[in-house]
């Protein structure tokens, strides 16, 4: 393996560490915490979005604080699984990369498989966790949904890779051709 491939994999390998020190913060805050956080933020994406909307008269939409509340309540349970999903679609991605990379693209199978076991491993991880944080709960649906993410990570990835190596062949076939046609 030549250096600089190497120093892509420490760097890549670092990104992951510190996601995986991000999602472990993320699982470490109480109920409380984390809901008034999702809350809130849904609540100002909400609000912002009206705002964008009703200045370009896409909507004409004042709703009270208590109208506000109610939509970010509404919102909170499918947007903390789409987060979920997210987190480790983006986990996946970075460490099939990274598999893919140590062997040296000659078995992606077996990059995909050991990313999904590693990533399940994480999500099992994570949801323990989550049990021993006041107000929180391991949920065996959490890991599902954080392993779907990666799976699409890992299939986002595959079809970035697919279409690398059939564009390399179609540039090699090119090569070939116009050599063929230079004799």
């Amino acid at each position: 393996m030549n250096r600089k491939k190497k120093i892509i994999i420490i760097i890549l390998f670092l990104f992951v560490i510190i996601w995986c020190i991000g999602i472990y913060f993320l699982s470490d805050m109480n109920t409380t915490s984390s809901n008034g956080k999702s809350l809130s933020f849904i609540s100002l994406f909400i609000e912002d979005t009206l705002k964008i909307t009703n200045e370009f008269d896409i909507t004409s939409s004042n709703p009270s604080a208590e109208q506000l509340m109610r939509a970010s309540i509404l919102l909170n349970k499918p947007l903390r699984k789409v987060a979920h999903a997210s987190v480790y679609f983006v986990l996946g991605f970075m460490i099939i990369l990274i598999i893919n990379l140590i062997l040296n693209n000659k078995k992606y199978f077996l990059s995909f498989i050991l990313t999904i076991c590693i990533t399940i491993t994480l999500a099992i991880l994570d949801e323990y966790h989550q049990t021993m944080v006041a107000g929180r709960t391991g949920a065996f649906l959490d890991v599902i949904i954080d392993n779907i993410g990666a799976i699409v990570g890992c299939i986002f990835y595959s079809t970035y890779y697919i279409a690398y190596l059939l564009g390399k062949k179609d540039k090699n076939n090119l090569t070939n051709r116009e050599d063929c046609t230079n004799v």
